[in-house]
């Protein structure tokens, strides 16, 4: 989901489980080359979408950009139409091959990100931003529909989990990569053609990116067809799919009206606690390039560093929170990590308050990605076991439409506030601080008020 943290379970929920035929049934090689595949292209989502971050100053500089505009490029252009194309993207991939439907959205946003490099003002600018967003959103509901038609329920876990801190190692990555390109952009300047010399380093590094979703795109096609319904489900004598055509198949419609007030919670509780989170990824680093000045590289290698640490501390910490909680709390130890792992990041926001130096930003920003890389890891499983095969897709890209509003209300309303609050020397940090605060405490009450409704969920899609 696109405004709500992906949650994605280290353990199995249904450790008891069943059959032998699971427990033994390996997935073949095709598979893991499968998931290789997925990370690469996730990890190119990522670098795509964390490259804008880096470079904002210069764009903001070259185009005369204020910082409600960057809010709306951040939050409308890319959150806002991410979700809205998830849910046409869900039911796309849920119907028809989802390599192709993939390798679509790669071609999209790479598309998106060359045409960023041509702009000349705010209005194209916001336009390949759009374009990009929609491009992503089929990255979620595509990839947590694939892996488990590629692993059975035993080795489905081990996938997931390689999976999510992938995807997650990937914003590392990106921010890393980012800044490398950056510079090494600059020094290719000379062997470019004459009409490009001239250009500036942020338009020839986002040329350079969108070129790289060629390869990615001719990988996504090479990945071997599997059917739906996914190796964990097959029984002997039974077909291999599942159809929403299917006699006595459960609809959408049924499905989301008798769990409505889980999947209302975990989308007001998650996203309200996005507002604010959402905001760090997005400002932190601009508030850092502008206060202390530092360039795209460092500002790459900076939160590379952070990202790195935070997520190996992170995916530890939730691991093994999950094996102390999960005997003592059930189903409810998922969503009591999140509630807090979030809160706790939304509190050490005001830490940004006091800082003194680019160091110290980048160590917060550590800081910060431990409990939310911690919480993080909870969701692929449960969401997938939350919802039937041939609807898994479609429930993922409407939890993702249904957080959108939260995505774009974050970095607008600190882009808004820092425009109301410039005379102050820290405006944009206060703006940053209050929004994650308010937004964090409101979505933990809401997350510990949904704790019933989704035990019972939880409980109801235990396999037996």
């Amino acid at each position: 989901m696109s405004g709500l943290p992906p949650f994605a379970a280290p353990m199995p929920l249904d450790a008891a489980a069943p059959a032998a035929l699971e427990t033994t049934r390996k997935a073949p090689t095709s598979a893991w080359y499968a998931l290789v595949v997925l990370i690469i292209a996730t990890v190119l989502g990522s670098i795509d979408k964390v490259i804008l971050t880096l470079l904002t100053e210069p764009i903001r500089q070259t185009l005369s950009l204020s910082d409600t505009q960057l809010g709306l490029l951040q939050g409308a252009g890319i959150v806002l139409f991410t979700g809205i194309a998830t849910l046409p993207l869900g039911w796309l991939s849920d119907r028809y091959d989802r390599r192709v439907v993939l390798a679509a959205c790669v071609v999209l946003w790479s598309a998106a990100t060359a045409m960023r490099g041509t702009a000349m003002d705010y209005g194209v600018l916001f336009v390949a931003s759009v374009g990009l967003g929609v491009g992503e959103a089929g990255l979620t509901p595509i990839t947590n529909s694939m892996i488990p038609d590629l692993f059975p329920r035993a080795q489905r876990v081990l996938a997931n989990a390689v999976f999510a801190l992938s995807a997650i190692f990937g914003s590392a990555l990106g921010a890393l990569l980012g800044g490398t390109i950056v510079h090494l952009t600059d020094d290719l300047r000379p062997w470019l053609p004459v009409a490009m010399q001239q250009l500036e380093a942020w338009r020839l590094t986002f040329f350079v990116l969108a070129s790289a979703g060629i390869p990615v795109t001719l990988l996504v096609l090479s990945i071997r067809r599997t059917p739906r319904g996914g190796v964990q489900e097959a029984k002997p004598g039974a077909p291999a799919t599942a159809s929403a055509d299917a006699p006595g198949a459960t609809t959408l419609r049924e499905h989301l009206r008798r769990h409505w007030r889980t999947f209302a919670g975990l989308v007001v509780g998650v996203g309200l606690t996005s507002v604010g989170l959402s905001s760090l990824g997005t400002w932190l680093p601009i508030v850092t390039a502008r206060t202390y000045g530092v360039t795209p590289v460092q500002m790459g290698q900076g939160m590379g560093l952070a990202f790195l640490c935070g997520t190996v501390a992170g995916g530890l910490l939730g691991v093994l929170s999950m094996r102390y909680v999960q005997p003592r709390m059930g189903p409810a130890a998922a969503l009591r990590l999140i509630m807090l792992g979030n809160l706790s990041a939304a509190l050490m926001s005001t830490l940004l308050l006091f800082t003194s130096s680019a160091n110290h930003n980048f160590a917060l920003l550590g800081l910060l990605v431990v409990p939310l890389i911690g919480s993080a890891v909870l969701l692929p499983n449960v969401l997938q076991d939350a919802a039937p095969p041939h609807l898994r897709s479609r429930t993922i890209a409407l939890l993702t439409m249904a957080s959108l509003p939260f995505g774009v209300v974050g970095p607008l309303m600190v882009g808004m506030l820092s425009d109301a609050l410039k005379s102050m020397p820290n405006g944009l940090a206060v703006s940053i601080v209050a929004t994650t605060l308010v937004g964090g405490s409101l979505g933990a009450m809401v997350l510990r008020a949904t704790e019933g409704p989704f035990v019972r969920l939880m409980r109801e899609a235990k396999p037996n």
